[in-house]
């Protein structure tokens, strides 16, 4: 049982610090237009600042996750029992999504003035933010099945 939690919080953690940082990056994109200063240097190095942060971020909700593979045991759980946990991270899973598409459209509505490749760009960092947001929550979702 204690395994379940585990991914929980692990979910939890990841699913929010990540998401923090994603949105932190994004206004920093989204005052870098306002400003006109668009330059792939100082977007290069806001960039490098945030998967830094990623990995500060999700040393802890590894660390969890590797615990709650080894705590599992043979003690069945019921599904009754998975439920809250499931649900809780469908929650996690769900705001995060939302919330990256939030902070998308925010900054697609301030970048009129860009080009075709700048665009792209925010596109990119758009999927990006989707993967390291939601990829640590749904390992602990897929990993709530294995217990």
């Amino acid at each position: 049982m204690i395994a379940i939690w585990l991914f929980t919080f692990a979910a939890v953690v990841a699913g929010y610090g990540i998401l923090f940082a994603y949105k932190r990056l994004m206004r920093g994109l989204s005052y870098r237009i306002k400003r006109n200063e668009f330059h792939f240097k100082g977007l290069q190095k806001d960039q490098i600042s945030f998967f830094i942060q990623i990995a500060l971020i999700e040393a802890v909700p590894i660390f969890l996750i590797i615990l709650g593979f080894t705590f599992m045991g043979g003690a069945s759980i019921s599904a009754l029992g998975r439920i809250i946990p499931l649900l809780i991270i469908l929650a996690v899973i769900v705001t995060c999504f939302l919330q990256v598409q939030k902070a998308k459209r925010d900054v697609m509505e301030i970048a009129t003035n860009l080009n075709g490749q700048e665009l792209s760009y925010v596109r990119s960092l758009s999927f990006i933010g989707y993967m390291t947001v939601l990829g640590i929550p749904v390992l602990a979702f897929a990993g709530i099945f294995l217990v």
